[in-house]
Formats: structure tokens, C-alpha cells, sequence
């Protein structure tokens, strides 16, 4: 599979300019080997493509070098707060998507530990129990559209490193920059390698996970 080539190139990240109705946000992207979130940067330029919405990608800094999901590292970067409030601060209300992997071996222990029997492809965290990055009603509707559109994605186990709850972890973010859920929401999608991230499966994912995106867009 040819690597997309990307024109929007500021200090390494890879800025898309496109609608504000939706941000993709893909922090651990890297894409040569050794990888951090394999494929989550085709999976975002993708979507955002298709869709037509804002996006930035980090294919290039290791977690380990530079974390995009940790709020104080994130912040020491000269354009990556700047370009999320670029598009968060613009008219109108904007829904902030997290891309990230998680191991078919952990989504698969998150999974039994709920109890749920069926094939799940993603958790979905918006800082539950008790710091909201996202309004009920949209977590349920993105469920709905998720499920409608072949992709079984229930909300993340309280207690597990999948929620968006942590402070440190930009989730957090806009909470803890006094944004309002009428104006900003941010969800943090956890997606599972087969199925969703594998190269194989790239295609057919991010054209469903297009198809429930624009339909949860439609609905504001």
C-alpha cells in the first residue's frame, strides 16, 4: 500500500484544512517501524478525506520522543495546540475524534471483563465516570450509527486506561480549558487491529467509520 503523501506538513504534524463541524485527531500515528498506534494515521487522513473535515496527523514523533497525548508535552509543541484551536475556536459547534489502537489482546480482556460476548472493534471514552468530554445523547447516537454501520463500539469500562478521564491526557483538554460541551465535545476512540486498522481492512473501515460520522454530523 502506497503511504499518502501529505502537503500540510508544519514542524512534522500534518495539518488538514477542512470543515470545523469535525476534528480528527490522530497523536500516535508514527509511521515507519518500530510504529506506536499501526495505522492510525492512514485511518485518519482517510476519513478526513472523505468527509471533507479538519484533521491533524502525527505520523512522524514516537510517543516515546513526543507524546501528542499527554497535555504537557502536547503543549511544547509550537503548532499543535495552536492548529486544535484554530479549528475549535472557529463559529460553530465542533466534535474533537481521538484516534487510537489498542492491542486486539487488551481490547479482548476489556471486552470479558464487561461482559460482552459479541466482537467489539472499539472502545469509546468521553471522561466517564465524572468528567464528561461529551454529551450522553452524542455517545449513544455515535454508538447507534457505529452499529448501524458495522462497527460494535460500546462505551469504555469505568476504571480503565481507555476512558478519556485522566487530566493528564488530551481528552481532558478542553475541560480543563473551561471550553463548553455546547461548543467543543471530544471523544477518544480506542480502535482494535483486525478488522479496523489492519491494512487489508483500512478501506472498508474508514468508509464506515465515515458513514457514522457524517450521519452523527447531520444530526447536530
Amino acid at each position: 500500500m502506497v503511504r499518502p503523501e501529505f502537503p500540510w506538513d508544519e514542524d512534522g504534524i500534518k495539518i488538514i484544512t477542512g470543515n470545523t463541524k469535525i476534528l480528527l485527531i490522530a497523536p500516535h500515528g508514527v509511521a515507519t517501524k518500530p510504529r506506536d498506534d499501526i495505522n492510525t494515521d492512514q485511518l485518519t487522513f482517510r476519513i478526513a478525506e472523505r468527509l471533507k473535515c479538519s484533521a491533524i496527523i502525527n505520523d512522524v514523533f514516537k510517543r516515546t520522543d513526543q507524546d501528542f497525548n499527554d497535555i504537557a508535552d502536547a503543549s511544547t509543541h509550537e503548532t499543535f495546540i495552536p492548529a486544535i484551536r484554530r479549528v475549535v475556536d472557529a463559529p460553530g459547534r465542533t466534535l474533537v475524534i481521538w484516534f487510537h489502537g489498542i492491542d486486539d489482546d487488551n481490547l479482548k480482556r476489556e471486552t470479558v471483563e464487561m461482559g460482552i460476548k459479541d466482537d467489539v472493534q472499539c472502545l469509546i471514552g468521553y471522561g466517564q465516570p465524572d468528567r464528561p468530554t461529551a454529551k450522553k445523547k452524542t455517545v449513544d447516537d455515535l454508538i447507534r450509527m457505529f452499529g448501524i454501520n458495522s462497527i460494535i463500539a460500546p462505551v469504555a469500562r469505568v476504571g480503565s486506561n481507555y476512558g478519556g478521564n485522566s487530566t493528564r491526557y488530551m481528552n481532558q483538554w478542553f475541560r480543563v480549558n473551561s471550553y463548553k460541551l455546547t461548543d467543543v465535545e471530544s471523544v477518544q476512540l480506542e480502535f482494535g487491529y483486525e478488522g479496523i486498522r489492519r491494512s487489508e481492512d483500512l478501506d472498508e473501515a474508514s468508509q464506515n467509520i465515515s458513514n457514522a460520522l457524517f450521519s452523527l454530523k447531520e444530526g447536530q
